[in-house]
């Protein structure tokens, strides 16, 4: 009896604590200059990590297997796009997945999208989309970010009910609106306010930071470091599946990329440090 008690007991404190750092640091990006901006939106393609940051004056590229700096990808660079998150869209017949990257910024409601070419460590980026959002105070949506379920063939955008990121009064409040997917076959796309397919809301979170979608539900990280979480939604019904503090599950500074590799989830912090939560696909921290 008390060898099973003491078996259950230590089976029950190995699951509390691999709980309670749902993400462990994986490594930390170190580029061999200093970096363009600070670090925004990320995903992983061909096993590498293409990192933006704010102002679109490059990508930097690090391979996740041997935690290298492989290159940097020079971008044209505007002053007003934020590349607060990026997503992968396979798509038949190319190589590499698009990229869409979402600027989160009140005068560029937009998404741009872009193709890559080469190989590991000589990668080439070509811009060749965009996406126009509504308006913020058309789409009733401020702050816009990109998530996509290109499995289902869905766009959605989430933000803020009102015109801030950081003051929860007056009602302010999380959005998550719905578009189809519009397919990368025209360089300029323009979505209306008649084509929202769904509206959600939620309570107020600060900051919203990267989103990814998997097997139908939405992840998205929030915050500025202090005071951040990791939230998952179901898709299906809206359904606020699970929140997490981010700070508890072990990440302490402003989250910003967050994307998957295979089956784990990775986030990297605005210091670079990338985190990864292994075989977060499949499974539901407990609260």
């Amino acid at each position: 009896m008390k060898k099973a008690f003491l078996i259950s007991l230590f089976a029950l404190c190995t699951a509390l604590c691999a709980n309670a750092q749902f993400f462990q640091i994986n490594f930390q990006q170190v580029p061999p200059v200093a970096s363009p901006g600070s670090r925004q939106g990320g995903v992983q393609i061909d096993g590498c990590i293409f990192q933006f940051f704010d102002g679109a004056k490059a990508v930097d590229v690090y391979s996740i297997d041997t935690k290298e700096h492989l290159q940097r990808i020079p971008l044209e660079g505007h002053k007003t796009w934020h590349c607060n998150n990026a997503n992968v869209r396979p798509v038949e017949g190319m190589r590499f997945p698009l990229i869409y990257v979402s600027q989160e910024n009140k005068a560029e409601h937009c998404i741009c999208v872009f193709k890559v070419s080469g190989s590991k460590g000589a990668y080439s980026l070509t811009q060749i989309q965009t996406i126009k959002l509504p308006a913020p105070v058309q789409m009733g949506v401020w702050y816009p970010n990109l998530a996509i379920d290109h499995e289902a063939g869905f766009l959605y955008i989430t933000g803020y009910s009102r015109e801030s990121w950081n003051d929860a009064r007056f009602g302010n409040g999380l959005q998550i609106i719905k578009f189809y997917l519009p397919e990368p076959d025209k360089s300029v796309i323009e979505l209306g306010t008649s084509d929202i397919l769904d509206r959600r809301v939620y309570a107020f979170r600060l900051a919203t930071q990267g989103a990814v979608v998997r097997y139908g539900r939405l992840y998205q990280v929030y915050g500025m470091g202090g005071d951040s979480s990791i939230v998952c939604y179901d898709l299906s019904n809206g359904r606020e599946i699970w929140a997490r503090d981010l700070k508890e599950a072990g990440i302490p500074n402003e989250p910003e990329s967050l994307f998957f590799y295979g089956e784990d989830l990775y986030c990297v912090d605005v210091k670079g440090i990338v985190y990864t939560s292994y075989g977060a696909a499949n499974r539901t921290p407990s609260l």
